[in-house]
Parts: structure tokens; C-alpha cells; sequence
């Protein structure tokens, strides 16, 4: 039996070693206490040394003292059942912090305490790592209030959780009144709720963690409607064992009164400054030509600056309108086959007055023979015109300006390239966005709306080609687009291309890797008819999508903000052995990669091509 038990106490010592917990036991009448080996070497106490209580009692920081007492006196007293404390022991020249949990287990007949016994752990750790969580969070409510855009949390139900100042600035509620069970939904319009739980939701089914970004109305406490652009993250919150949603909401309210009043501006361009423009600028031709020989010299450049600065504004009017129309898809184009040669010798012959003013040659190289295009006559010279006059203000004196075509495979590519100071790095970024240019002194150096090369751009990608450029500091500048070519069976308008997807068919499912998000969408819209495009902008949240998706295709940008996408293509032939993979980039140099299906290059091929490549692939995965 003694063996026995020696046994039993060798086992628990081990436990008590392992999980570092020292075990005591006190005889309040004597004052004494016996401790375990583990308790020991916590307290870094030596064998030989019997009154371990004096030791512990001298050891306790003298702050902590009065907490540690009456937590013992009210257990001895029989007030609580335990006594659990933490507090501070010295340790040479550093403190380290403890945690006891004791229990009476011996009264007398007349219930005074005889005996307790307890634990003792060191939780230096935990406390220090409390500490920091609780700074943190000390930290993070401290920005929460004092950020200048509305921030809140809430739960799955929609039911706020947390709002900060700005946020209650923004629907014109009280934190108190807020965080009393409202929900979103109290603030954001019905219709607004469902766009958003719609697109949250299929984002979460996906396993997609990228932030939910969209432009919702808010409904203002004093009846009205203010307009926030809100930016939801949500995560997972093991406690409660559901989701908590992330809200920061910028004001947007005067954006929207100023793209309304920008756009009753456009409305009024249109009735009311062209009809007064045209008729200026008649009056001053009719001026010129009836009497041009009687007017002095000065009269006649008065009327011809009047003119000048007709056309001017004309210009600018036309930019505005054209830009309006053609981004809400007003402007129709009438595709046709054209000799893409002899648009070009007319657009050059436009605007050789431009380049002289300029001093500027412009000089064309032709194809033999012509190639054959299809595209919108009209809206190919205004691509030209634009890209000329561009190249002819930014060129250096004297300078030509070249304008060259040729044919690679099913596109024609124009170039439009130029010497002077470039592109300057700065800008580049902005090139192709409304109303920027490279210097706002520019608008009055060389004049200009800064609209010419975003116009330029949407006209390129309705008519299915796709624009880009090149330049060197102090060098050569080459902006360049493309057309598809005629095919030989005629004209055919790009939305007749591919019939409609018969009843039985099943609609195609197609992860898309690719960070420009203007040039994703133009993708999604001309699969749209056949298929769900899903598109990611990082190689991190495409491997969720490769977790969570069953895709047909799989379509491939190389370079991307977050690395490489060939880093995937071993991953995807694992889990979607049947997908087939197109890599669609900009890359034309990439050597090829035998687990790619097909290589296509962004500015070699026409979006007809590429529905018609992703598709046909679909039907081989199928």
C-alpha cells in the first residue's frame, strides 16, 4: 500500500511538474505551510529551506498586499468559497506576477479556519500579454473615435455593435440611441440593403475576404438622404461563434450634389451653348467673307482670334458631350470595313495645319497592300485626331510625328509616335483618366480639356480593340491602338457574333485573375451573355476561389500586384484538373507554358476572339 501511494504522488508530482503548477498547504493556527516540488521551483526556493511562509509572505509587493489579504480573510471567514488572486512577487531585482486559488478544507467545531491548500501559477505571461491586448484595444477605439469618417461594427443580424462619432455625425443619431438594437437596415434603404447582402453574401459563399466597396443613400435623422461610399470587411468571431462586419463609410453627399450639377451642366452644354456657338461662329464667317476687304488689318485678326477661340470652345463642348455619351453607352457605331490606309492619309491631312502650327512633319507608313478593318469610320479619326495632336503639343520643335500601321494576325495596330520630353512618371498612373493632364499649366500652354485620351480609350474598347503607349524621359513616345480586321465574310456587328445560349445550355463558370479592373469588367460584360465571371485582382484571393469554386475556365493575368500567376498553375491542375486555363496579358514576350491551354496577348487580340477562344475551351472542359 505505501508503495502504492508512492506511486500515486510520484504521478501527480510529474503532472504538477508538467503544467507548472505549485500546489501549498497552510496551518493558519501555527502559520506554517508545506508546498510541492513544483511550487519550488516556481518561487526559485531550495530544498533546505522549511518556512517557505515567511518567504512568500516577505516576497509579495507591498501594493498588492491589502488585495491579497482580504481575499484570504474572506474566505477564512467563510464569506466566499475561495480566495483567488493575482499579485506581484519579487524576484531579485524584477517582478513577476501570480495567481493563487486556495480553499478552507479543515474548520474547527466552532467554524474557524484550521487549514487551506491551494495552486499557484506564474502568469507574468498572461498578464503581459493582456496588458498588450488591452492597449490595443485601448488603441484601436481611440482611432475609432477619433477617425474623421464614419466607422462602425455590427453582428450578423446587421444590429450596430460599435459607432464612432463621425458615424453619428453622418445619419444624425446619438451613439447611445444607436447601439440600443438598431440595425443597418434602419439607416439604408431597402433596395440599397438587398444590393448589398446580395453581393456580401456571394462574396462569403465564395470565400472571397476582398472589402465590399459601393456608393449607398443614408437616411438622415432630419428626413433627408446623405450619401455615404461604404467599405465592409467582416470576420470570424470564434466567442460567439459568427460573424462580425466591419463598416467605414466615407460622406459623399457633396460628390453627388457635384456630379448632379456637373451633369445639368452637360444637359445644358447640349441645349443651350451649342445652337449660340454655331451661330458665332457663322456670323464671324459671314463677317469674314463679306467684308474682308473693307475691314483694316486689325479687325481681321480680332475676327480671327474670335474664331479661333470658337473652335476652342466648340472643342471643349464636343469633349464633355462625347464623354458623356459614349460612358452611358448613347453613342451608337456603325461598324463597316474600312481601308485603314486611306483613313489615315485623310486624318493626316486634317491635321497637317495642326503640326505646322506646331512645327511639326508629319510623315505616314502605309501597308501594300491596304488592310482591311472594321471599325466606325468617324470615330477611328477622332482616335486619330486626338493621338496626333497630342504627339505634335508634346513633340519637340522641328520634329517628326509618325503614323504607321501594320497587321498582326487578326488585329491592325496604328502607331502614333512622337520625340519630346515623354510621359512623365508621375503621371502616368492618371494618362487615360477624365480631366487630367500631365501639368494643370498645361491647359494653358498647349490648351486642352484633358479628356482627349480617356475619349480616346472608351472609343478603342467599344469598337473592340485596346489602347497603350511607351515612353522614354527626353525620347520617343509611342501611343498605340488597335482594330480588329475585316474578316472575309463580311462585316458582322460584335454583339451578333455568338447566338444566344440555347434553353439547355448551362451557363459558364470563369475565374478571372486580373488587377485592371476597368479592362475586367470589359471581359465580364462580353462573356456576360454565356457565363458568370468571377474576377479576383490578387493571387492571394484567387486561391480561395480556386477552395470554394468549380470553374470551367480559369483566366490568367501573369503580373499582378501580389506576385506571379504562374505560382498557381500547379494548384489549379491539382484541384480543377478538367479547368482549362487561358493567360491573357500584356506580356507578349512570356515564354509559353505547356499547362496553358491558350496564349493570348492583350493588345494582339479583339474581345470577339477572346469570347470565342474562352467559350470553344468551355465546351472541351464541359
Amino acid at each position: 500500500a505505501i508503495k502504492e501511494v508512492a506511486i500515486t504522488k510520484q504521478r501527480y508530482d510529474s503532472a504538477l511538474a508538467g503544467s507548472k503548477i505549485g500546489v501549498f498547504e497552510v496551518d493558519l493556527r501555527k502559520g506554517t505551510s508545506v508546498v510541492s516540488q513544483t511550487w519550488r521551483d516556481i518561487m526559485d526556493v531550495s530544498d533546505d529551506v522549511e518556512d517557505t511562509q515567511e518567504i512568500f509572505m516577505n516576497r509579495i509587493q507591498p501594493d498588492d498586499q491589502p488585495q491579497f489579504f482580504e481575499s484570504d480573510r474572506k474566505c477564512i471567514t467563510g464569506e466566499t468559497d475561495r480566495s483567488v488572486c493575482e499579485y506581484r512577487l519579487r524576484f531579485g531585482n524584477c517582478w513577476r506576477w501570480m495567481k493563487s486559488d486556495a480553499v478552507v478544507i479543515e474548520r474547527a467545531a466552532d467554524g474557524i479556519a484550521l487549514r487551506m491548500v491551494g495552486t499557484q501559477i506564474d502568469v507574468t505571461d498572461l498578464r503581459h500579454s493582456r496588458n498588450a491586448l488591452e492597449a490595443s484595444e485601448m488603441r484601436f477605439r481611440t482611432v475609432l473615435d477619433a477617425a474623421p469618417v464614419g466607422m462602425a461594427t455590427f453582428d450578423s443580424n446587421g444590429i450596430f455593435t460599435s459607432v464612432n462619432a463621425a458615424m453619428c455625425e453622418l445619419t444624425g443619431y446619438d451613439a447611445a440611441y444607436l447601439l440600443k438594437g438598431i440595425a443597418l437596415t434602419f439607416l439604408v434603404p431597402e433596395d440599397d440593403m438587398r444590393r448589398m447582402r446580395k453581393a456580401v453574401s456571394n462574396s462569403m459563399k465564395r470565400g472571397f475576404q476582398e472589402v465590399y466597396r459601393e456608393e449607398h443613400k443614408i437616411l438622415h435623422k432630419d428626413g433627408g438622404e446623405r450619401w455615404g461610399l461604404f467599405n465592409i470587411t467582416w470576420t470570424y468571431d470564434k466567442n460567439t461563434d459568427s460573424h462580425v462586419y466591419i463598416a467605414q463609410v466615407n460622406d459623399i453627399t457633396d460628390k453627388k450634389q457635384m456630379e448632379q450639377i456637373k451633369s445639368e451642366f452637360v444637359s445644358t452644354v447640349s441645349h443651350e451653348l451649342r445652337t449660340p456657338l454655331t451661330s458665332i461662329k457663322g456670323a464671324l464667317g459671314l463677317i469674314d467673307m463679306s467684308a474682308r476687304d473693307k475691314l483694316p488689318a486689325s479687325a481681321l485678326r480680332l475676327i480671327e482670334i474670335a474664331r479661333t477661340n470658337t473652335d476652342r470652345l466648340t472643342v471643349i463642348v464636343n469633349d464633355i458631350l462625347d464623354l458623356e455619351k459614349i460612358s452611358s453607352g448613347e453613342i451608337s457605331f456603325d461598324l463597316t470595313q474600312l481601308d485603314v490606309n486611306a483613313v489615315i492619309e485623310a486624318s493626316v491631312q486634317e491635321m497637317m495645319p495642326f503640326a505646322v502650327t506646331h512645327q511639326n512633319t508629319l510623315v505616314v507608313d502605309l501597308p501594300e497592300p491596304a488592310i482591311q478593318i472594321t471599325a466606325d469610320r468617324g470615330r477611328v479619326m477622332q482616335v486619330l485626331a486626338n493621338l496626333i495632336s497630342n504627339a505634335c503639343k508634346y513633340s519637340s520643335d522641328n520634329s517628326e510625328v509618325t503614323v504607321k500601321v501594320e497587321q498582326l494576325e487578326d488585329v491592325a495596330i496604328v502607331y502614333v509616335q512622337n520625340i519630346g520630353p515623354g510621359v512623365p512618371e508621375s503621371f502616368k498612373g492618371r494618362i487615360f483618366q477624365a480631366f487630367s493632364q500631365a501639368d494643370g499649366s498645361d491647359t494653358r500652354t498647349r490648351g486642352g480639356t484633358g479628356l482627349g485620351l480617356n475619349i480616346t480609350r472608351q472609343i478603342v474598347w467599344r469598337q473592340g480593340g485596346n489602347i497603350g503607349y511607351e515612353s522614354k524621359p527626353g525620347g520617343t513616345t509611342v501611343f498605340w491602338f488597335t482594330c480588329p480586321v475585316a474578316q472575309a465574310n463580311g462585316v458582322v456587328e460584335p454583339a451578333q457574333l455568338f447566338s444566344p445560349r440555347g434553353e439547355n445550355d448551362r451557363r459558364l463558370e470563369i475565374l478571372h485573375l486580373e488587377d485592371d479592373e476597368d479592362f475586367a469588367e470589359v471581359i465580364r460584360a462580353g462573356l456576360s451573355p454565356f457565363a458568370d465571371v468571377q474576377n479576383v485582382t490578387r493571387i492571394k484571393t484567387a486561391r480561395k476561389a480556386l477552395e470554394t469554386g468549380n470553374w470551367d475556365v480559369i483566366i490568367l493575368d501573369w503580373t499582378v500586384p501580389d506576385g506571379d500567376a504562374s505560382t498557381l498553375l500547379d494548384e489549379v491542375r491539382r484541384k480543377h484538373p478538367t479547368s482549362r486555363i487561358v493567360s491573357l496579358t500584356s506580356d507578349g514576350a512570356r515564354k509559353i507554358d505547356g499547362r496553358i491551354t491558350a496564349h493570348l496577348v492583350k493588345s494582339q487580340t479583339e474581345l470577339s476572339d477572346i469570347i470565342q477562344c474562352v467559350t470553344g475551351l468551355a465546351k472541351l472542359a464541359g
